[in-house]
């Protein structure tokens, strides 16, 4: 029940956004945000791993997470799906992508393509 409540709560508020029929009130909407109510779970996760991300990149001087990360399995996956979405954004296909995170990743020293690095160091030895 509460996961269907909070579903209907970011419905509303996205209905309220794009100046469509909603329930959402702006009382309703600072209670919520008092409490951090996340309004954008996708978004919450993106940072999420974004900051575990940067936490691999201070312990281990790099970005390039192993596909078989096992002390974080999901951060594996995660940069795995960023290299995804970054080339199929970059074939104009449906991507969760954008400029903004490509520069935030690229801030960091993200490799957008491993293989390609591994192969320019295979050449150069």
């Amino acid at each position: 029940k509460l996961a269907r409540w909070v579903k209907r709560q970011r419905y509303e508020f996205n209905l309220l956004r794009q100046d469509k029929p909603s329930s959402m009130t702006k009382h309703r909407i600072t209670l919520l945000a008092s409490v951090n109510f996340i309004w954008d779970a996708h978004e919450a996760v993106w940072r999420k791993r974004f900051n575990e991300l940067i936490e691999f990149k201070k312990k281990h001087g790099h970005c390039e997470v192993p596909y078989r990360y096992k002390p974080n399995k999901q951060l594996a996956i995660w940069v795995k799906c960023q290299r995804r979405q970054y080339k199929l954004s970059n074939e104009d296909r449906p991507s969760n992508m954008t400029t903004e995170r490509i520069v935030q990743l690229g801030k960091i020293g993200f490799q957008w393509d491993v293989r390609e690095k591994k192969l320019r160091k295979v050449i150069a030895a």
